[in-house]
């Protein structure tokens, strides 16, 4: 997770608890940036408003030069306008969230862009296989 707020990512840690979730938080775009470009994340949820540079500049970073090329990623602002869902989703993020919807959003778009690791039992055996 990349913002400038850590009452944010507090709220974020408290809504995705409930995953087993490991988070990493970085309080401006240039760390968030430089993390995504050599470490593999499942998700990644970047504020708008950043320090150094915005939030759109590390999106369009990691969509053209990381490892995260293919990674979702959730963009978070203040509040949702035009401009913002606009430029979001020109840059293949799967979602545009206001920070006073994430705690209902936020859960329904994890569980749904973010697949869990297989547990080893024989049906996630056979799914693998079949993959393959």
């Amino acid at each position: 997770m990349v913002h400038r707020q850590i009452e944010v990512f507090k709220q974020i840690k408290s809504v995705l608890r409930s995953n087993n979730s490991i988070i990493r938080f970085s309080d401006s775009g240039l760390d968030g940036l430089l993390a995504a470009r050599i470490e593999s994340f499942d998700l990644i949820i970047c504020g708008t408003e950043l320090p150094v540079i915005t939030g759109y500049e590390v999106v369009r970073s990691i969509k053209t030069t990381s490892v995260n090329k293919h990674s979702p990623v959730i963009l978070l602002t203040e509040e949702i306008t035009e401009k913002a869902e606009h430029l979001g989703h020109a840059l293949g993020v799967i979602d545009v969230i206001g920070e006073k919807d994430l705690v209902d959003r936020l859960p329904a778009l994890v569980h749904q862009n973010v697949k869990p690791l297989p547990d080893n039992n024989w049906e996630d055996l056979f799914a693998i296989n079949k993959m393959n």
